[in-house]
């Protein structure tokens, strides 16, 4: 039987093969393809570019140092090349390597300068000075002033902006700039309506290119937009869309003194080119990675069992900030009792769920707050134990008599079927009566969304780079929120606006113990992200953000 047929025009992910047409996507018809055909003929792609790259190489006079180049995959292309504007998680994941902006994140999720040399924070939080670094130049050898930061402020924040980014500044989500200018060539001054504790870890989100400073070229003179002019170690190269995205290093790029930080500190980049193939499926990376046409791919917890004990590659797991939960409907008549959701946290074993899903390379991290942040403490480990007999006990005083829990799950990937089986099956001996209903993704975001329809979601987020967002992504009055007491929510605003630190560490200690105590969500842990690559590769280094951090890498041989 053939295997389910793609798209093989220029806009889609892979080439063409078998002269049969099809609509594509875009409209227009191109041939067709199967993906029981898949890995030979990527292959075959990959390893034709790299002779004809050979042979190009072969007819030059002149001697030339081999370019080092690593190659790696993407499960689709990128949206555009206008960062903060066009994007989505593998735009931004490239766009950070060719923009900056005046701060960033750190390893702990702490903000940290990036363009600015430093800033100052006065009036009460409500205004933030950035002195900048000098000597910073663009890629197209232009030195970076003030006069371009307050230009490419407006172009992500002003009112004319077509990026999402301009309304967490506008007063739309409660932080509100009145004033973004440059004072001299290296002072920018920011001025709030009021002080909000969160606004530089808003001006450094992944999705807004954290802020990014770009050269005014890098728009046309009618203001449309042409190629994206930056700061970063690399600049914008070939782009084949459908096919492959290519970064080229910066050779004049102005590093940081510091020792890599997140996303942050030195960028010391070596490799000269950054490739991103587009490969849709992860069956098809994971082929070209073993056959040597690719050199780091992301990975699934099988293919990485698989792949550690084979010479000739590195497998890497790390933890992330992406969190795995199970959401618990305190709306629905059954589930307010506050007992029945203590007896479902007592019967689930998160620590059994984990290091089955993730083929032993993960561990149950229940908090909302990951554990690499710097507010995970002794108190966010803190979580009901598994006790089964105890999970018993409550469900009886609750006068529970076998009542149907509906549990929703999808197919998708990030096992959240397998982890809603496991926990229906806990729950079982528990004594509860858990139904497990599958559905589309669509639908159970739906039911997410609207609060209704289901008992109890296996459910991720996305990270959260601040304690109190961590709590804020499922605290709040709207109706997909699954903590609604009051309490609650006035903590977690609390939170977004407290700048001190030990201030922030006692607010968030208060919500981790009203989390344990109400059980709104049952944590289950932060997803281990897998990496598969050569073992030529060196200097790999994964964090929290799940970001690639494509400056560290290095290539051996």
């Amino acid at each position: 039987m053939l295997a389910r047929a793609r798209c093989g025009c220029a806009s889609c992910p892979m080439p063409t093969a078998r002269p049969r047409t099809t609509a594509c996507t875009d409209g227009r018809e191109g041939p067709l393809w199967t993906t029981g055909e898949t890995t030979m003929m990527y292959r075959h792609r990959l390893l034709s570019t790299a002779v004809l790259s050979a042979g190009l190489a072969l007819g030059n006079a002149l001697p030339a140092m081999a370019e080092s180049v690593v190659r790696m995959a993407l499960n689709a292309d990128i949206r555009g090349t206008n960062p903060g504007v066009t994007r989505d998680g593998n735009t931004d994941q490239v766009h950070g390597h060719i923009v900056e902006g005046l701060v960033t994140y750190a390893s702990d999720f702490s903000i940290i300068p990036m363009l600015a040399e430093s800033y100052e924070v006065s009036d009460g939080g409500r205004t933030h000075t950035f002195t900048l670094r000098q000597g910073v130049k663009f890629h197209n050898g232009a030195e970076m002033t003030a006069q371009d930061v307050e230009w490419s402020w407006n172009r992500l924040a002003g009112e004319a902006s077509e990026s999402h980014c301009k309304n967490f500044f506008n007063g739309q989500n409660n932080i509100n700039v009145t004033s973004a200018k440059a004072v001299d060539d290296h002072t920018f001054v920011i001025t709030l309506e009021e002080p909000y504790a969160v606004f530089l870890a808003t001006m450094a989100r992944f999705d807004c290119g954290s802020m990014a400073v770009l050269h005014p070229e890098s728009v046309n003179a009618d203001g449309s937009w042409n190629t994206p002019i930056g700061t970063g170690p690399y600049k914008m190269g070939d782009h084949a869309p459908g096919r492959y995205v290519e970064l080229k290093r910066f050779a004049d790029y102005a590093s940081r003194d510091e020792a890599p930080n997140g996303y942050g500190g030195g960028k010391h980049a070596s490799v000269d080119t950054l490739r991103w193939e587009i490969v849709g499926e992860g069956a098809v990376s994971k082929t070209a990675l073993q056959a040597g046409d690719l050199d780091l791919v992301t990975i699934d917890a099988m293919t990485a069992s698989e792949l550690r004990d084979q010479p000739g590659f590195t497998v890497d797991a790390t933890e992330s900030a992406v969190w795995d939960t199970y959401l618990l409907n305190s709306d629905d008549p059954l589930l307010s009792d506050v007992r029945i959701r203590r007896a479902i946290a007592h019967a689930i074993d998160p620590q059994r769920i984990m290091a089955a899903i993730t083929e032993g390379f993960g561990a149950a991290s229940p908090s909302p707050v990951p554990p690499m942040s710097v507010n995970f403490t002794d108190v966010q480990a803190q979580y009901p134990e598994y006790d089964v007999e105890r999970a018993k006990a409550l469900l009886q005083e609750a006068g529970y008599d076998g009542e149907e829990i509906i549990i929703l799950a999808t197919r998708r990937n990030g096992a959240y079927y397998e982890r809603a089986l496991m926990a229906q099956a806990m729950m079982m001996e528990a004594g509860l009566n858990a139904k497990l209903e599958v559905v589309e993704w669509g639908t159970q975001l739906e039911a997410y969304r609207n609060g209704t329809g289901y008992h109890m979601q296996s459910f991720t987020f996305s990270p959260r780079l601040h304690a109190g967002l961590s709590f804020e992504m499922f605290t709040g009055d709207a109706q997909r929120k699954a903590w609604k007491n009051p309490e609650a929510v006035a903590l977690v605003n609390e939170s977004l606006r407290v700048g001190d630190p030990e201030a922030l560490q006692a607010v968030i200690d208060k919500l981790h113990q009203g989390f344990i105590d109400e059980i709104p969500a049952i944590g289950l842990g932060h997803r281990t992200l897998f990496t598969g690559m050569s073992d030529k590769i060196g200097g790999f280094e994964n964090w929290g953000a799940g970001l690639l951090r494509g400056w560290m890498l290095t290539v051996n041989g």
